[in-house]
């Protein structure tokens, strides 16, 4: 089903980042509510079916929307016990994914302002398409959210 796979690859709106950090998610996402002046909430956890089981993912969800333009950055905690989310060459290192809905054009002054912070040991661009995560980071929004 080719077409298929060239729908969904079209439908996919958004950029990804890839982040090594040695801080636990719920620091991390402070760190960048502090340097970012984000919002950065607890939205889910991810189950995302490896080969023995299932491995869970914490997702933190920051969005902003003006009456011109609207951004959507979620933190995803890529590595995990029990397995891993984004699955190419490369791909253990990345503590985090960090993946941009940004009608603001404003992803390289975001990477340029969490390159320094303490905590970050690097921060890349990443092709969602070639990431081995797009079926489940595609889908992010239609997952249901934790219950408050």
């Amino acid at each position: 089903m080719q077409w298929l796979d060239e729908d969904f690859a079209d439908a996919c709106d958004f950029e990804l980042l890839g982040l090594s950090s040695h801080l636990p998610p719920h620091r991390l996402a402070w760190e960048l509510n502090q340097r970012l002046e984000w919002r950065l909430k607890f939205n889910k956890v991810l189950e995302i079916q490896q080969r023995t089981g299932y491995s869970e993912h914490v997702v933190y969800r920051y969005e902003d929307t003006s009456s011109h333009n609207s951004q959507t950055w979620y933190i995803i905690e890529n590595k995990a016990p029990n397995g891993m989310i984004a699955r190419f060459q490369g791909g253990a290192e990345m503590d985090y994914l960090v993946q941009a809905v940004d009608e603001t054009g404003s992803m390289a002054e975001v990477m340029d302002r969490i390159r320094p912070m303490r905590g970050v040991n690097y921060i890349l661009q990443l092709n969602p398409l070639e990431s081995g995560a797009i079926e489940h980071l595609a889908l992010l929004d239609l997952t249901p959210e934790a219950e408050g």
